[in-house]
């Protein structure tokens, strides 16, 4: 039987099926979800021959959802050969850069170093000088192979390699620069980015990611009931460098999952907005690192002691939100509490809905009017 015949004929049996439920069915809220269905494609079927309509659909189409690792990318320029031979070791020296850049913010944000952390910010300094330096003959590569192969770059990867120039762990979320399409990911090799790469990388950051915040409690334990009896009872463990290594440890990790998601995410602003206690997390040093420039410029001791004190203040924000978010993540994992909160989506997804259906009616009724006064 030919393919289009199968189809309608186990179309007109569905649709049987769900007369034939219908009829027996009298619950009320079945049958406005009906029509609430039915006058959404009315509303659909009016504005779908639209250019831009049209446009979202074929993209819905497109979707991905396959996960596409271990993919051969073209190297039939000189361009394309050094970018394919370069991203594995700029994506380790991205994360390089990320350790050194969170021992500095480490530094800027704690109140009291231990003298060991101390003693290496000299060498995180100078190292991490020595990586910017790294990031810039990479670029500097990069243009002068493009220029001998006269190939056009990826407008957006080609501005996103210049922001590596201020942040350089931004590199751990570079694309391929003559296409965008795709990233490399130790183990997994060139990847296509799509929603499935997406998914598949979401789901396996959940755990390790509630593990690392997890790590925050013992060093919030610590900080502020025994750090006192530690330094007495154990005086050889170095416990301020413990606490340090850990918190830095914990933001890297964090802006690791952030920087490479983001990258992948075809919908950045959508991720931010359910992600914005991560943001939060990364960009609250970065506040008290410019706060203390600032007050670092006015040689009076009391300005000093504020900024010490914004450190403690910012320190304490970062540590509660990794807390906040460790509680979120370990919450979603429970089964009954994640029934509840998508049950809540679901609903509050549904008022969206019908909110926007008549929106999109009101602007479908003006187009069509448009439409009509141009005729006239």
């Amino acid at each position: 039987m030919p393919k289009e015949i199968q189809d309608t004929t186990e179309l007109d049996s569905l649709k049987e099926k769900i007369i034939h439920q219908l009829k027996e069915e009298d619950n009320p809220m079945i049958f406005r979800r009906i029509k609430a269905v039915l006058d959404e494609k009315a509303t659909l079927d009016r504005i779908h021959h639209l250019p831009a309509i049209q446009q979202l659909i074929e993209e819905e189409k497109n979707e991905d959802f396959q996960v596409r690792n271990h993919q051969h990318i073209s190297k039939d320029s000189v361009l394309k050969r050094y970018d394919a031979r370069s991203a594995p070791p700029m994506f380790y020296l991205g994360i390089l850069s990320l350790l050194l850049i969170g021992g500095l913010v480490t530094a800027f944000t704690e109140e009291k170093l231990s003298p060991i952390f101390l003693s290496l910010l000299p060498w995180l300094g100078g190292l991490c000088g020595l990586v910017y330096l790294l990031f810039a003959i990479d670029l500097a590569l990069l243009f002068y192979k493009r220029s001998r192969s006269q190939e056009r770059m990826s407008p957006v990867e080609k501005k996103y390699r210049l922001l590596t120039l201020l942040f350089p762990p931004l590199r751990i979320g570079s694309r391929d620069i003559t296409s965008g399409q795709y990233i490399w990911i130790p183990f997994w090799r060139w990847c296509k980015v799509n929603e499935g790469l997406f998914v598949e990388l979401k789901k396996r950051f959940v755990l390790p990611m509630i593990a690392i915040a997890l790590l925050i409690i013992p060093v919030l334990v610590i900080e502020w009931k025994f750090l006192g009896e530690v330094k007495e009872e154990m005086p050889n463990l170095k416990i301020d460098l413990i606490l340090d290594a850990v918190q830095t440890f914990i933001w890297c990790a964090f802006t690791f999952e952030f920087i490479l998601m983001i990258s992948i995410s075809e919908r950045k602003l959508h991720y931010v907005k359910k992600n914005w206690i991560d943001l939060l997390i990364i960009l609250l040093p970065f506040v008290s690192f410019l706060r203390t420039l600032r007050i670092s410029q006015i040689a009076r001791l009391k300005y000093a002691t504020r900024s010490f004190k914004l450190r403690g203040v910012v320190t304490k924000a970062r540590q509660g939100l990794i807390f906040v978010d460790f509680l979120q993540r370990i919450f979603r994992l429970r089964p009954e509490t994640e029934l509840k909160r998508l049950y809540r989506l679901l609903r509050e997804n549904q008022r969206d809905r019908e909110e926007l259906k008549n929106k999109l009616k009101e602007v479908a009724e003006l187009v069509e009017r448009n439409k009509q006064r141009k005729a006239k």
